[in-house]
């Protein structure tokens, strides 16, 4: 299997890059003199991130008098952004302004870290933005520079709206092609690959003064469960580990202004127990809570001076097998600075629940179960950066008006369509491709939300003979029809998990009927790329390393 990976993304190719300054965080030993007068629940609300997502099951466009009054009564470090908070680039904008506004009016001295997982492809969050085609595609293109372009193009518009940090880039090293959750959104099984093309994308988001957040550590892409549903376990040493997750770790650690921390166990490495509270076993510490992954590794032996945040702690991972105070504890005991999204502000309820959350941290501070000078070492980083990075408050606000000009506008699309034609790779051709406009057509599709992103590049390269059927609720006959009365059969494969790439029934059975009649076959990859090596009988195999923009390009490059 790895053959077929490298065939897909051979040929990286290191272009020269105008030099900008990067950021390099050093965290100071000399504390800042406003930690001096903050009280411990200060201190503990600067290292919260929660996320605005809904209230009352409303999606949250704007602030709530609620909101408004829980933003100006703690000074959080910053909050996360989702789909649900970016209908359009003006709303985007005026959103975060509210949010910034609410919390200087709570006399705070600093701004906010906005955040939001902006990482391009099929991790994206703003709803009018240009999606990028996603990691695992800008590195098929061989070419380093498609990193810095399109993370300065995601850059742009995510500062333009007022946001100064991306969840971004991935660093995972894809190693497992069962992995549930990372799949394309790596940029390769190579480490290497993934250190070179991270540090361009890292220089893209830079330039455009957008912190950037390497993730997940140490490494999430030999996993086979989702530690969003589940507690996954990566039985590697260190030296394994050093060879290959920590390579793009231990190469830009020192340029980085967040890692992002895994839930995932290693107990070849970590090897402090605890009782799980749902199955009452013993579990190994997930990285995330682990001293000897962020201190000693992380901190240690890499050399890293930024700041380390965890990955939601809504996870399953994390709630299903810790108390949330207790998980907070140890996560805050293990170095982590910043806690993602512990408790939820949907309503208020929650708003209750959050003030005794953070007594209740604060209580732990009072009986020495956590230490005040590891608060105070987390607060003095985040202020380090926020100064780093010019974000008081007084700050002129963003623009919609200028916001609503720049996001997914007609530049950005242009760098991300030829990037999306590019990262296009044939990795077998017996004839077929690309395909005559006088063929008679059919293309198998899983769904409709494909359908419209084929037809896009069907009409770009002026094909019309084309015939679309969906195989979502399984082959039926008119699949038998369309592939008798076609020239050449075209099977769209989604497969985006280990299972579903050892399955793939629907592919493989019109394989086998078009096959039978004789037609020429051609299957395009839309996800993983590792589904191309069970359905080798095709003439033609193609990847595009994901949906949307990528398919589009996939279906314009056939003709």
């Amino acid at each position: 299997m790895r053959r077929w990976v490298s065939i897909l993304l051979t040929g990286v190719m290191v272009v020269g890059m105008i030099s900008h300054n990067t950021v390099d965080v050093v965290a100071s030993k000399a504390k800042n003199p406003i930690i001096e007068v903050m009280t411990v629940e200060q201190k503990l609300a600067q290292m919260i991130m929660p996320s605005l997502r809904s209230w009352n099951g409303t999606d949250i466009t704007a602030l709530n008098p609620e909101l408004v009054k829980v933003l100006g009564k703690y000074d959080f470090g910053g909050v996360i952004l989702f789909g649900q908070n970016t209908k359009d680039a003006t709303q985007t904008t005026e959103l975060i302004n509210s949010i910034q506004d609410a919390h200087e009016n709570g006399g705070f001295k600093y701004d906010m870290f906005i955040a939001v997982d902006q990482e391009g492809g099929r991790v994206t969050r703003l709803q009018t933005g240009t999606n990028m085609p996603g990691n695992m595609a800008v590195a098929a293109t061989g070419d380093v520079s498609n990193a810095y372009k399109a993370a300065s193009v995601i850059g742009e518009e995510l500062a333009v709206q007022g946001f100064n940090l991306d969840f971004a880039p991935v660093v995972d090293v894809n190693s497992n092609p069962a992995n549930p959750v990372i799949g394309v959104r790596s940029f390769s099984e190579d480490p290497n690959v993934v250190t070179k093309f991270g540090k361009s994308y890292m220089m893209g988001l830079h330039y455009q003064n957008v912190m950037s957040c390497l993730k997940h550590f140490p490494g999430h892409g030999d996993t086979d469960v989702d530690s969003h549903t589940g507690l996954p376990v990566v039985n590697k040493s260190y030296e394994e580990m050093m060879k290959t997750e920590l390579v793009p770790y231990a190469a830009l650690a020192k340029s980085a202004d967040f890692i992002m921390t895994a839930h995932i166990q290693y107990p070849k490495i970590e090897k402090e127990t605890c009782i799980s509270k749902s199955s009452g076993q013993n579990i190994f510490l997930p990285a995330t809570l682990s001293k000897k992954f962020l201190t000693d590794i992380l901190r240690g032996d890499l050399g890293y001076k930024g700041l380390i945040i965890t990955d939601s702690m809504e996870m399953d991972a994390i709630t299903v097998n810790f108390d949330k105070l207790d998980a907070s504890a140890r996560a805050i005991n293990a170095g982590a600075d910043m806690l993602l999204m512990p408790v939820r502000l949907t309503s208020e309820a929650d708003i209750n629940n959050l003030d005794a959350y953070i007594k209740g941290l604060a209580a732990k501070v009072e009986s020495g179960e956590i230490s005040e000078s590891r608060l105070n070492e987390s607060v003095n980083r985040i202020m380090k950066i926020k100064d780093k990075y010019g974000l008081y408050n007084g700050k002129v606000r963003a623009s919609g008006e200028k916001a609503a000009s720049v996001v997914g506008s007609k530049e950005h699309k242009a760098v991300e369509w030829d990037i999306a034609l590019a990262a296009v790779k044939g990795v077998k051709n017996e004839g077929v491709y690309p395909i005559s406009k006088d063929k008679k057509v059919v293309i198998f599709y899983h769904d409709e939300a494909q359908l419209a992103s084929i037809k896009a590049g069907a009409e770009k390269a002026g094909a019309n003979e084309i015939k679309y059927v969906s195989y979502e609720k399984g082959v039926g006959a008119n699949a038998d029809t369309a592939i008798r009365d076609a020239d050449v059969v075209v099977c769209i494969s989604t497969c985006s998990t280990g299972k579903e790439i050892k399955e793939n029934t629907e592919v493989k059975t019109l394989l086998q009927k078009a096959k039978t009649c004789r037609k020429m076959t051609l299957v395009l990859s839309t996800n993983l790329p590792y589904d191309l090596e069970g359905l080798n009988d095709a003439d033609v195999l193609v990847a595009c390393y994901g949906p949307g923009i990528n398919v589009t390009a996939a279906i314009y490059k056939l003709f």
